[in-house]
């Protein structure tokens, strides 16, 4: 819809309803329509990418997340879909963790420091990794040392 909105702030015409029914039908709202626009798909695909390189790289790649946080801003992402993204890979790097039945203490620490660097309280992180150690030894049917 940007460059019909731009021709018709150029021309001088108001939007129609219609337009307006359009993106209620879709669902849209105006941060995603603004999320669409200032950034493309290759743009996210690829800082997620770098988000999920960095997460795995703890802690050696630490000096790296001040930058990929100013390159989101810079793209514009949406914060809501950014703060998913970071949340989801942190689940990911927790499954990850316990997938090999040992969860060793430089993983707590790799965990940790994610969880300190994404802004994830404490008390959640506790409640997702019991719930994720929990299916893992109910999925192999052992217990996951060091959880």
């Amino acid at each position: 819809m940007g460059f019909f909105d731009t021709l018709r702030r150029v021309l001088g015409s108001e939007p129609r309803p219609l337009d307006r029914k359009v993106a209620d039908a879709w669902g849209l709202d105006e941060t995603e329509e603004r999320g669409a626009a200032d950034s493309s798909i290759y743009d996210r695909g690829q800082w997620q990418k770098k988000l999920k390189r960095i997460l795995d790289e703890l802690p050696a790649s630490r000096p790296e997340w001040d930058a990929l946080v100013t390159e989101a801003r810079a793209l514009n992402l949406d914060p809501a879909w950014v703060t998913k993204c970071q949340i989801d890979e942190f689940l990911l790097l927790m499954r990850r963790a316990v997938s090999d039945g040992v969860f060793s203490e430089a993983e707590h620490r790799k965990l940790d420091l994610a969880r300190d660097l994404i802004g994830i309280p404490e008390t959640e992180a506790e409640a997702a990794l019991h719930s994720i150690v929990s299916e893992a030894e109910t999925f192999f049917g052992k217990s996951v040392e060091g959880a």
